[in-house]
């Protein structure tokens, strides 16, 4: 019960961010697709708006990719606590310089946004550190579950508040601007929680001092290890496939199947209840039906037969099949990512926590960036192409991750590992892949 109260204040802060960021994704469909939108005028074509929609999307992910590493290092020199503030108090800057530009009409604005919002406020891998400084090893499937509970939660409450806030009975004097000044207040309240309540976690004992050339060492000897190159080439394929469903299923509603911004709001915001009852309750359930690596192929079936199915049902315009389909897609992919950085953070020691955190969200940034302007410009030549692509990545991991499998017997050479591991337990957590 200690353990759970200690990780409260980081799961408020977490919840309140995303609730923040994730307030604003459907609304920026709207504010390139829809034709009430002062930021374009109502004849610019759907392919122009396809490749800005896709360059805007893209872009906080590429600035990450420079961004992150050095965010995840200062977390480790500095402690969580500062970065946490800096973070949030970016998301207040991003969501403030999005309405501004909204009401004014000014796509210049909106991209300054979006640049603010990849140097600033994506706090998730100091949230995933702070988790590694703080549980057990065998426990850290089960504290990222409860991250991304609260993660998922925000992801559900925003979505659904954005499209409710975005809906015709305000575009007139909003002009879809009002979900973002909303979301500067929940940013606003996340900062606040993190000044007052929570306590850092990067304490003497994780702080050792060490030189310059050592941090160096340190970070080669984790970007080369073998367990972690196959956790992250696993990990990058599957979040291809999950950024191209989850970036254009909200344009190619909007712009095949009509969707107005209410139920734009709802689908996205479905989509996180969906991860919040399988982070909040279905881990616990997989965890004493399966092992670790049964439940990562489990998942991972999921989400290909849920594009697959996506795919189908928008094709033959049946909306609550897709909608169903958004299911095993959100369900699989939580899984999967909450298997993959606990086996992250029990391949690297302690100190270490922040860097292999860093290197997960660079995967991250790097995949979601990619197929931004991947999926804009595939849209721009047709609205379904990237669900077309989509599926392509997750076969290929399925591929990988049986062939990898096949050979976990093989001890593998260098560990980056946390000594306090018994052996055993140790061989078992690095030869799930």
């Amino acid at each position: 019960m200690k353990q759970k109260k200690s990780i409260s204040p980081l799961l408020w802060i977490m919840l309140f961010d995303q609730t923040c960021l994730s307030m604003t994704f459907p609304v920026l469909t709207l504010l390139f697709f829809d034709p009430h939108s002062h930021i374009f005028a109502a004849n610019i074509s759907l392919a122009t708006r396809s490749m800005w929609y896709g360059l805007c999307v893209s872009i906080p992910y590429i600035i990450n990719l420079i961004l992150t590493p050095i965010l995840s290092l200062l977390s480790d020199a500095f402690g969580r606590k500062k970065i946490l503030l800096v973070g949030t108090l970016g998301a207040f800057l991003f969501a403030i310089t999005s309405a501004c530009g909204i009401l004014w009409g000014l796509l210049s604005l909106i991209i300054i946004s979006r640049i603010i919002q990849g140097v600033f406020s994506r706090i998730n891998p100091i949230a995933q550190a702070i988790i590694g400084d703080m549980s057990l090893p065998h426990k850290k499937l089960l504290w990222m579950g409860y991250l991304q509970t609260a993660i998922s939660i925000g992801a559900f409450i925003g979505p659904i508040a954005g499209g409710f806030l975005a809906n015709p009975f305000f575009v007139n004097r909003y002009n879809f601007s009002l979900p973002f000044l909303i979301a500067a207040i929940f940013a606003i309240i996340s900062f606040l929680i993190t000044l007052c309540f929570f306590k850092e976690t990067f304490t003497e004992a994780h702080s050792i001092k060490l030189p310059k050339i050592e941090h160096v060492r340190r970070i080669k000897n984790i970007i080369l290890n073998k367990t972690i190159l196959r956790i992250s080439l696993i990990l990058l394929l599957s979040q291809i496939s999950w950024s191209m469903y989850y970036q254009f299923m909200p344009p190619i509603l909007k712009t095949t199947l009509h969707f107005n911004a209410k139920e734009l709001g709802l689908f996205v915001g479905c989509i996180a209840l969906w991860l919040t009852l399988i982070t909040g309750f279905g881990i616990r359930v997989l965890e004493r039906l399966m092992s670790p690596s049964q439940i990562l192929i489990f998942s991972i079936y999921l989400v290909l037969t849920g594009i697959l199915f996506t795919f189908v049902s928008c094709l033959l315009k049946f909306h609550l099949a897709i909608c169903l389909a958004a299911i095993p897609i959100a369900g699989g992919d939580v899984l999967i990512y909450s298997c993959l950085t606990a086996l992250y953070s029990n391949a690297t020691e302690s100190l270490d926590q922040g860097k292999v955190m860093g290197i997960c969200f660079i995967i991250v940034s790097f995949a979601w960036g990619m197929t931004g302007i991947l999926g804009g410009y595939l849209m721009s030549l047709h609205p379904l192409l990237p669900l077309i692509v989509a599926p392509s990545s997750i076969i290929a991991a399925i591929w990988l991750l049986h062939y990898r499998f096949k050979l976990s017997l093989t001890p593998l050479a260098n560990p980056v590992v946390n000594q306090s591991l018994p052996q055993s337990q140790l061989t078992t957590e690095l030869n799930y892949l």
